[in-house]
């Protein structure tokens, strides 16, 4: 009996997908409590677009999530546009910083610069070699192909 083993990309990238999943589900309430507060106060029409779209974001991890735990080929093509997704997201909010009420850490030292500039180059790293394996990898490949995963995900009763 020839079954192959969940990559450990496959694992990595399912745990960041339920963690993604799980701060945005506690933003959306989050967001949804602040305005039926203050209902009043602002109009409710753009609160609800951009309710909608991170309802949709909710949905595009979950079904990734989902997918990859069953092996099926459409799982491994979300979560791989889930993981880019998120990682634009970073680079986007690293580039623009938005604006708001607190001010941003400025660093005391060269030394600092240098750890943090290190520590984001370690992170892109991270996700850039997570989306190389999640596209490209032999492992990964033969992982979502339907005939040997079917034996681990999914097993026949006898």
């Amino acid at each position: 009996m020839n079954t192959i083993k969940r990559p450990l990309s496959v694992w990595i990238a399912q745990i960041l997908l339920v963690v993604f999943m799980l701060l945005l589900l506690f933003t959306l309430l989050m967001d949804v409590a602040m305005v039926l507060t203050r209902l009043n106060e602002a109009s409710v029409l753009p609160a609800l677009i951009v309710f909608a779209v991170m309802f949709a974001i909710l949905v595009l991890f979950a079904a990734s999530f989902f997918g990859m735990l069953q092996a099926r080929a459409y799982g491994r093509w979300l979560g791989l546009s889930s993981i880019v997704l998120v990682w634009a997201f970073i680079l986007l909010a690293q580039l623009r910083r938005p604006s708001g009420p607190f001010s941003y850490y400025e660093y005391d030292n060269r030394a600092q610069v240098v750890g943090a500039i290190f520590a984001q180059l370690l992170l892109h790293a991270l996700f850039f070699t997570l989306i190389l394996r999640l596209a490209f990898a032999r492992k990964v490949g033969a992982f979502f192909r339907g005939d040997a995963t079917k034996q681990i995900v999914r097993p026949e009763r006898v």
